[in-house]
């Protein structure tokens, strides 16, 4: 059977590349088991998570005010500040953005809950068989004890946007032969992330024509530019995301670039339009950045200063990529800080901050947690060190501390200005259930059962312009899709 749905994979085009060669994505074999309510409600609030990161990539202030601290340790982060204030320095060039996001989640479990209460959640998502041949819990009561908690939220380069179309069709197929074909289409969601990507980054090339227009400018045919890593594993992901928009629009032009390339291969004219190749860019797509190896001379640094100043609509933003750090994602657990985004007596500002746990910085400079916080979170970590996460300042993934390495990393810190760099999070309580990982082995051979979570990373667009006020006109601001990654417990 594994077999079998593994070669379904390969012939939908699951793949990502391995040696320089295609390879099966590792993925599940059967969808995870998520209560509806809990992923409406995730895709509900999108909009709202859109709209709180462009408000806070365009209040100069209050990023002033929570990276200063941050900034001074970290010379990444220094590096897009100083190009952040050359471009608002010299005013801003273009004054639409555009955000291709993705917002992560895990099903955090009531820490509370009674015991009798806890074993029902957990017997019916302990597999998707039994979740699959049950009948749909739409009341929201069935599920109290349950709740999604926000991982991150990613503005830069989110992953399996293309991808994640094609995995509700597959595991429909596994499903189906595996004998369940109960409400299927119901069941297994469809994701339209890729198309609706594709529908983003198509208005805004219709907006940078009309940009041009109105500065009396004649744009010539436009392309859109992907920047790209040197050695790219995800390029699949890539390609079915942009098929889905040249399938929309044939006429659009995109190109692959890397910054390498781009160090003698873009110009810009004296109207700042950007043009790679002889073809002017309508807008640069970032699939690489978000971390300093990225950026290994002055001479990349200067590549990008370069593709931020121009015409281009970009996305992200620099302003994008400074709220995306892990410093304004705690500020904004905090009520006084999100209130200065929404109203406190607003729905928004309540679904907001329900999906933040506890998190805590590691310096009284920076605002966010008073001394009094830190010591009791400082202490608790030590003694429960299971119950915590460490996370560096940048998004991308990885890097975290978990358990005894935690406690290890947090002593050695905690003395140093090093502790700026780092977040101290409550550790999500998610739910396990039973699943089986197809890879490029599981073609030839039968893997385990194993008891993993599952993260969902609910995409979504905005296609706005930089403004500061209350009362933003936005062209696109919605929600779309779905994406289950899971990992296996040890």
């Amino acid at each position: 059977m594994q077999k079998l749905v593994s070669e379904f994979a390969v012939s939908n085009g699951i793949l990502k590349v391995v040696d320089g060669k295609p390879s099966l994505l590792s993925c599940t074999l059967l969808p995870s088991p998520v209560p509806k309510t809990l992923l409406h409600h995730a895709k509900n609030i999108q909009c709202d998570f859109n709209l709180l990161y462009h408000r806070v990539a365009m209040d100069h202030e209050f990023l002033d005010a929570i990276l200063k601290p941050v900034v001074v340790v970290d010379p990444y982060l220094r590096s897009l500040w100083n190009i952040y204030s050359r471009i608002r320095t010299n005013q801003v060039t273009q004054d639409i953005v555009l955000g291709l996001n993705r917002s992560d989640y895990m099903l955090h479990l009531q820490e509370d809950l009674c015991n009798a209460k806890r074993q029902t959640l957990i017997h019916r998502l302990q597999s998707t068989k039994l979740a699959a041949q049950s009948d749909i819990e739409t009341e929201d009561e069935a599920w109290n004890g349950l709740s999604i908690k926000q991982v991150e939220f990613n503005m830069i380069a989110c992953s399996f946007c293309g991808l994640g179309q094609r995995i509700a069709p597959q595991h429909r197929i596994a499903l189906s032969l595996h004998g369940i074909s109960k409400d299927l289409n119901t069941r297994v969601p469809d994701c339209f992330s890729a198309d609706r990507f594709s529908d983003a980054l198509l208005s805004a090339c219709r907006m940078y024509v009309e940009d041009c227009s109105r500065r009396s400018l004649v744009p010539t045919k436009v392309s859109i530019l992907i920047v790209v890593g040197d050695n790219e594993g995800n390029i699949y992901d890539h390609r079915a995301l942009i098929g889905c928009l040249l399938l929309k629009s044939p006429e659009v032009n995109v190109l692959y670039h890397s910054f390498n390339y781009l160090k003698t291969g873009l110009k810009l004219d004296s109207n700042f339009r950007l043009f790679v190749d002889n073809q002017e860019i309508a807008v640069v797509y970032f699939r690489t950045g978000y971390t300093p190896d990225a950026f290994p001379d002055e001479e990349t640094w200067n590549v990008k200063y370069q593709l931020e100043q121009s015409l281009a609509i970009k996305c992200p933003c620099i302003q994008y990529m400074l709220a995306n750090t892990k410093i304004i994602q705690a500020a904004l657990s905090k009520p006084k800080y999100l209130s200065r985004f929404f109203q406190p007596d607003s729905a928004s500002y309540v679904n907001i901050l329900s999906t933040f746990v506890h998190q805590y910085t590691l310096d009284e400079e920076m605002e966010i947690s008073d001394s009094t916080e830190i010591q009791y979170a400082v202490n608790d970590c030590l003694l429960r060190p299971d119950d915590y996460v460490l996370k560096p300042q940048r998004e991308g993934g990885g890097n975290n501390y978990f358990g005894e390495e935690l406690a290890q990393k947090l002593k050695s810190i905690i003395t140093h200005s090093e502790r700026k760099f780092y977040i101290l999070m409550k550790r999500i309580q998610p739910y396990t259930f039973e699943n089986y990982i197809l890879n490029s082995s599981s073609m030839f051979e039968e893997s385990k059962a194993r008891k993993m979570v599952t993260e969902m990373g609910i995409f979504g667009a905005i296609l706005a312009y930089l403004d500061t006020s209350p009362c933003l006109p936005h062209r696109v601001n919605i929600p779309f899709g779905y994406i289950n990654c899971c990992s296996h417990c040890q």
